[in-house]
C-alpha cells in the first residue's frame, strides 16, 4: 500500500487495479481495463487521468528489442564527475550535459566517494563502444574518470521491466524477502 504523501499520493484499490493493468500493458484499452476490473471504461477514464495528473504515470514507454534495432552491445560505465566540473557547473547542468550522450539508454546520478554516475549504455558492437570508451579517456580526459566498464550483449538481458518491482510497492508497505537460492532449506 502507498502511503499518503506528496511525493506518494493515496491510491483507491480501483486506482491500484487500474494500474497494475496499464503497468502490464500500456496500450491496453479503458474499455478491456473497465471489463475486467469491473468498473466504467469512464471510470478508468478518470483515474488514467487522475494518475497522469498526480504525475504517478509520466509517459507510455514501448519496451524495445534492442537486438532488433542494431543494438548489439551494451556497457554499464561508472564514471567520476572531476572537481574542475564541479567548479564550473551546478549539479542539473551536468545532469543536462551527460544526458545528452546519445548512446545513454540510462543514467544515474549517485553520491559516492569513488563515482559521480552510472551509465547504461548501447552500441551496435563492441567496436564502436571501444571507440566511446576510448574518447572518453582521451578527449574528457580532464572532466571525468571512468572508474568502472561493465561490456555484455544484449542476449545477456535476463530482465528489463519492472513490473514485478511496481506490483510489490503497490501492494505492500515493505518489500518482501525472496529467497534466491534457497540451499540449505528443507523441504
Amino acid at each position: 500500500m502507498l502511503k499518503a504523501d506528496s511525493d506518494s499520493p493515496k491510491l483507491t484499490e480501483h486506482d491500484k487495479e487500474v494500474l497494475r493493468k496499464i503497468i502490464e500493458n500500456s496500450k491496453v484499452p479503458d474499455s478491456k481495463i473497465a471489463q475486467e476490473i469491473g468498473i466504467s471504461p469512464q471510470a478508468v477514464f478518470k483515474i488514467r487521468e487522475k494518475l497522469e495528473s498526480q504525475g504517478i504515470i509520466k509517459g507510455y514507454m514501448p519496451i524495445i528489442d534492442f537486438k532488433k534495432i542494431g543494438i548489439n552491445a551494451l556497457a554499464i560505465i561508472i564514471i567520476r564527475v572531476k572537481s574542475e566540473v564541479w567548479d564550473k557547473y551546478k549539479d542539473f547542468e551536468v545532469s543536462e550535459r551527460i544526458s545528452k550522450i546519445p548512446y545513454i539508454i540510462s543514467a544515474y546520478r549517485v553520491t559516492d566517494v569513488q563515482a559521480s554516475h552510472i551509465l547504461l549504455i548501447g552500441f551496435r558492437d563492441i567496436a564502436q563502444k571501444e571507440q566511446f570508451v576510448s574518447q572518453m579517456q582521451t578527449k574528457y580526459a580532464n572532466e571525468i574518470e571512468i572508474r568502472e566498464a561493465y561490456s555484455f550483449s544484449v542476449d545477456q538481458i535476463i530482465i528489463q521491466n519492472p513490473i514485478s518491482l511496481l506490483n510489490e510497492v503497490i501492494d505492500k508497505n515493505d518489500f518482501s524477502t525472496y529467497e534466491l537460492f534457497p540451499i540449505n532449506k528443507k523441504n
